[in-house]
């Protein structure tokens, strides 16, 4: 008897369209704080990091996705900014109150 083959397609988790970061200073480091609404390409999810990365440990990126983001959505941007955390980097990601 025959079995077919199943195909195993990977998972794919969509990124929501829109976030809103917020990148906190260290307190004791330069004083400050960068917000942006945009657009999550790659391009600006390498910004997003690079602005966090260069404010230094201790810093924070806060980063708001859409309300209707689903768990896989929030887990998929989570892993984008994951690796900040090894530079030191406090990285919180949550649902906000906005649609993207």
């Amino acid at each position: 008897m025959a079995h077919p083959n199943p195909t195993h397609e990977p998972t794919v988790h969509r990124l929501p369209s829109m976030v809103r970061t917020r990148v906190t200073a260290p307190r004791g480091g330069a004083a400050g704080m960068i917000e942006r609404v945009s657009f999550l390409t790659p391009y600006a999810a390498e910004e997003i990091a690079q602005e966090a990365r260069r404010a230094g440990r201790g810093a924070q990126l806060d980063v708001s996705v859409p309300a209707h983001t689903s768990d896989a959505g929030v887990a998929a941007v989570d892993s984008l900014f994951a690796w900040l955390r090894a530079k030191g980097v406090s990285v919180l990601i949550h649902r906000g109150d906005f649609e993207g």
